[in-house]
């Protein structure tokens, strides 16, 4: 009897044999913690206990994880088990005797049934040579495994099925998958009395339809089953994005170095091989479940960081529901903090543009009714400069003049066709004497025009090109139908708070964008702001108001050009300015329009810069008792003789007028 078994043929005896030596441990350790110590019963089943690992030891000896085994090691096995098997049946009519509880019963004989099976495995024809004789020679051990498992199968055992939700109290949902009944069977009572709740497949298929159906919190697997086997039922549970993350544990007399490498490799949480430790057992499930309750935490985690994301771009398009986070703030830890300060900040947020929108719908009533009330009042056309151009006329082969907005210092604002685009323009002309002899101012101004044209918003006239037809220098602009805020002011004297704010708000918007691309007005007035029937406020002349400013000198014996009524202080005495001082001309127009009334009158232009210099204004508060303390003391902000006073941006200033109203 030299040689040795073939390594596949040794691999599934030695699965054959262990797999009852499984089922005696089990149902034997079960019993014994059922049992006092020092009882006859306790050391009846210590007895059965030692003897079956004792088994457990010829086993592995004779039959190696390696696979490699010879023909007499096994036939010494064979006749080494006859002993234990009359020791532990013995033990068992031992425990049976007297006995009355029904499960007691039912167990030991789960014991016995089990010990009788270590004799059912096929003799190999190299231990028997020609002779065929016994109930199963000849059939090799692919057919002894089949009868092993026809005759292991216990008929009084069956696995009673379980609520596919877990019971109040329950350490987690457990899925037994075996093909043998006795497997499940053993494995489920020493969970449930560990605290879990369990399902049981006993096959591939039927296991993979329960995970897809059902929330398991573990997967406990065995590798050798009839049609898909273990090793496929993991790849499918692993690759599936759904399912991929409840852990699987893989139990199975299958103890062979590649069998456990192949299924780590494919994502098994770990591999148990029966008879498996009941200490082992608990701490591997244990540590499985952990692991899985902190990949559910993260996962939990990572979907309400998503909703926050979402929220924070709901803000961005102004569609946030107040509250709509109410899952997340309940959270007792750094992301529920963040999303109650989040929908803090969103209701703040969501209250703040009620408020603006209602401020603009004030503010359109009012250009409606002074739209009315102005072309009532001003039937005639503008008066046109001696140097106008006649209607109908084309300036530089393209502008064809359709009529005269207005005339200013500068020169003439008309509304002109472009016959090159076709679309209405807003063209400027710009008086010549304003540049001549002055080839620094010309390169200075023409500058400005090119920053001008940089800045594009919706509060700012875009301006289009700079030009120059037989002498005559022009501005080119977006044309905007509706009153300047002067006009506005003409026909409606003063404007309420809501009105005044969505002008103010729309006005500072204009300055921000033209700041930041490093354009200062200069002369911010109601003259130089267009407001539509939608109630848009358009600034208008950025980068002209520079010329007129650099031209102050050779006018009317060193006054600067217009009126210094809305010029800060250091603009007035010449010194260098920023983007401040068009805060400063801000705030004389949000004045005028809480109160109908400059801050600062005189009847000269010397008294009034002396007094702009000089003197405090009376609070708008005082003047008019509908204006807000905090909108008062932000319009005196803003009148700060000194510049440091003054709020440090426009962009500051949005935000300060933004928590008014």
């Amino acid at each position: 009897m030299n040689g040795t078994l073939d390594p596949k043929a040794a691999s599934e005896l030695r699965h054959e044999l262990r797999t009852p030596i499984n089922h005696i441990i089990g149902y034997a350790e079960m019993l014994r913690e059922d049992c006092t110590d020092g009882s006859p019963d306790a050391a009846t089943i210590d007895r059965i206990i030692g003897v079956a690992r004792e088994v457990l030891a010829l086993i592995n000896a004779a039959l190696p994880p390696t696979g490699i085994a010879t023909l007499e090691d096994l036939s010494g096995l064979l006749a080494d088990l006859a002993t234990p098997q009359e020791t532990v049946l013995a033990a068992t009519t031992v425990l049976l005797e007297g006995a009355h509880d029904a499960q007691f019963v039912a167990d030991v004989e789960r014991i016995a049934q089990a010990v009788r099976r270590l004799t059912a495995v096929p003799v190999p024809s190299a231990l028997t040579g020609a002779r065929e004789s016994g109930p199963y020679a000849g059939t090799g051990t692919a057919g002894a495994a089949a009868t092993v498992r026809a005759a292991g199968a216990a008929p009084d055992v069956a696995i009673t099925p379980h609520s596919t939700s877990a019971r109040a109290g329950s350490k987690g949902r457990i899925l037994i998958v075996d093909d043998v009944e006795e497997n499940r069977a053993v494995l489920a009572r020493r969970l449930e009395r560990e605290g879990y709740d369990i399902d049981s497949a006993a096959n591939g298929e039927d296991a993979l339809r329960k995970v897809a159906q059902d929330g398991f919190d573990l997967v406990l697997l065995d590798v050798l089953m009839p049609g898909m086997d273990g090793f496929a039922v993991l790849e499918r549970i692993t690759g599936n994005p759904d399912t991929r993350s409840i852990p699987v544990i893989m139990i199975s007399a299958l103890d062979d170095l590649a069998s456990v490498v192949r299924c780590i490799e494919h994502g098994a949480e770990d591999y148990l091989t029966k008879p498996f430790d009941p200490v082992l057992l608990r701490a591997r499930i244990g540590a499985s479940l952990e692991k899985k309750r902190w990949h559910d935490r993260e996962a939990d985690y990572l979907r309400q960081v998503t909703r926050v994301i979402e929220a924070a771009s709901a803000v961005e398009l102004g569609t946030y529901a107040p509250g709509a986070l109410a899952g997340v703030t309940g959270r007792d830890d750094e992301l529920g903090r963040l999303a109650r300060v989040f929908d803090a900040m969103a209701a703040g947020v969501h209250a703040r543009e009620s408020r603006l929108r209602e401020q603009l719908r004030e503010l359109q009533s009012d250009v409606s009714l002074a739209t009315t009330e102005y072309e009532a009042m001003h039937q005639s056309a503008v008066t046109d400069g001696g140097d106008a151009l006649a209607v109908g006329s084309v300036l530089g082969d393209r502008y064809e003049i359709r009529g005269v907005l207005g005339t200013g210092g500068m020169g003439v604002v008309y509304r002109a066709r472009d016959r090159k685009l076709e679309e209405d323009v807003a063209v400027k002309t710009i008086r010549r004497e304003l540049l001549t002899g002055d080839a620094v101012l010309a390169e200075r101004f023409m500058s400005e025009i090119r920053l001008a044209r940089r800045i594009s918003h919706r509060n700012v006239v875009r301006t289009h090109d700079l030009g120059d037809a037989d002498g005559q220098l022009f501005v080119t602009m977006e044309l905007v139908q509706g009153l300047t805020v002067r006009e506005l002011l003409m026909t409606r004297g003063k404007l309420g708070v809501a009105s005044t704010l969505a002008l103010a708000r729309q006005f500072t918007e204009a300055l921000a964008v033209a700041h930041a691309a490093g354009v200062i007005h200069r002369d911010v007035k109601p003259e130089n702001a267009l407001i539509d029937g939608d109630g848009v406020l358009k600034v208008m002349d950025f980068g002209i108001a520079r010329l007129a400013e650099a031209t102050s000198t050779r006018t009317q014996s060193g006054l600067i050009v217009g009126t210094p009524a809305y010029m800060a202080p250091e603009q007035l005495v010449g010194e260098e300015v920023d983007a401040r001082a068009d805060l400063y001309a801000l705030g004389v127009v949000i004045y005028e329009c809480l109160t109908g009334t400059a801050p600062f009158q005189a009847p000269s232009a010397v008294a009034l810069i002396a007094r702009v210099l000089t003197v405090e204004p009376v609070p708008p508060a005082r003047e008019n008792p509908d204006v807000p303390p905090a909108l008062s003391a932000l319009v005196m902000q803003l009148l700060s003789k000194a510049a440091a006073q003054r709020p440090a941006s426009a962009a500051v200033l949005l935000e300060q007028l933004a928590e008014l109203g």
